[in-house]
């Protein structure tokens, strides 16, 4: 670390390698996997994941369709509080995206709203 706090030169940092393979990775067949309404339906933790968390209507769901190169994979909309599921993608049968169910103000009765928003915290 410089005594800046920033990041000396080569620290901190991605090889040209390590993004490659993740432009790689990113380039391979995602698909939908599932969606689960309780922690009892949740997939055995078999592949890695990293999980989007977030307000309602920040863009989780755009971000995921922004990084596989799909418009369409991760159902995203104007309208907050959409993603009502935990949502699974594979990538490549080696890496699970999650688009989690977004917390703050959505647009639904708010015992449905409560019922969304704990099972993303859960």
């Amino acid at each position: 670390m410089s005594p800046e706090g920033a990041p000396a030169p080569g620290e901190g940092t991605f090889s040209d390698e390590e993004i490659e393979a993740a432009r790689v990775l990113f380039a391979r067949p995602a698909v939908f996997m599932m969606g689960a309404v309780s922690v009892a339906g949740l997939p055995e933790p078999d592949l890695p994941e990293v999980a989007f968390a977030g307000r309602s209507n920040v863009g989780k769901s755009s971000l995921i369709n922004a990084l596989v190169g799909q418009k369409h994979l991760a159902r995203a909309s104007n309208e907050p509080g959409r993603t009502r599921e935990v949502n699974f993608f594979v990538v490549d049968g080696r890496l699970r995206l999650v688009d989690l169910p977004g917390y703050g103000w959505a647009r639904a009765a708010k015992g449905e709203v409560k019922k969304f928003q704990a099972l993303g915290r859960d």
